[in-house]
């Protein structure tokens, strides 16, 4: 007896397909980002998340990096991990969504919630993009990634924290070990940002 497969099951292995040949190609780069254990007691507040980008130059790759990464399409494709292993593919994004997406994690691992559009939030967290880029040299990727973070409510900003960090890392083959750079380096620096503090220092 023939077995017909189910339409929405072929769709997805289609689906698959093209992401896992995407992610293959030097188009697109994917980003596996950490969540940090969530903290004893949960802040159980919600905020506006406003992303700003204020680089000095919009361009992510060095003229270097880009020889390196021919084709790269501005797209990263997110993967969430939170604590016991447990990792989600949310998609493909450009540099702004990517960040919007990494900061909810963020702040939903620290008790916070990103408050749907037409809520009135506790406040406004406004995450201002100083420094992202990769480069490449000597057989080494390096990237660099800074950013300042703001809690805002009515005009006023209340608290705020400048974060900023480095690494790098030998190329081996292809682009895998600029993959693990950006996603160590985006985990541990997004992780830096205490958002308890930032509540703490605004008095909510």
């Amino acid at each position: 007896m023939t077995r017909s497969c189910p339409r929405n099951l072929v769709a997805a292995a289609c689906l698959a397909a093209a992401w896992l040949a995407a992610c293959a190609s030097t188009s697109v780069l994917g980003i596996d980002y950490r969540s940090p254990s969530p903290p004893s007691q949960a802040l159980g507040r919600t905020v506006s998340l406003v992303f700003e980008d204020q680089r000095a130059s919009a361009a992510f790759l060095s003229p270097m990096a880009r020889d390196e990464l021919e084709g790269f399409a501005n797209a990263f494709a997110l993967t969430l991990s939170k604590p016991g292993g447990l990792s989600e593919l949310r998609g493909a994004y450009e540099l702004a969504p990517l960040f919007r997406e990494v900061l909810r994690a963020r702040l939903e691992a620290a008790g916070v919630r990103v408050a749907a559009a037409g809520a009135r939030p506790d406040a406004q967290l406004t995450f201002v993009l100083k420094e992202f880029s990769l480069d490449f040299g000597d057989r080494k990727w390096s990237s660099r990634l800074g950013f300042e973070a703001m809690l805002v409510r009515d005009g006023s900003t209340l608290s705020r924290q400048t974060v900023s960090g480095s690494a790098e890392r030998v190329k081996i083959v292809g682009k895998g070990e600029a993959e693990k750079l950006l996603s160590e380096l985006i985990t541990d620096t997004v992780n830096q940002m205490d958002v308890g503090a930032l509540f703490k220092q605004a008095g909510l």
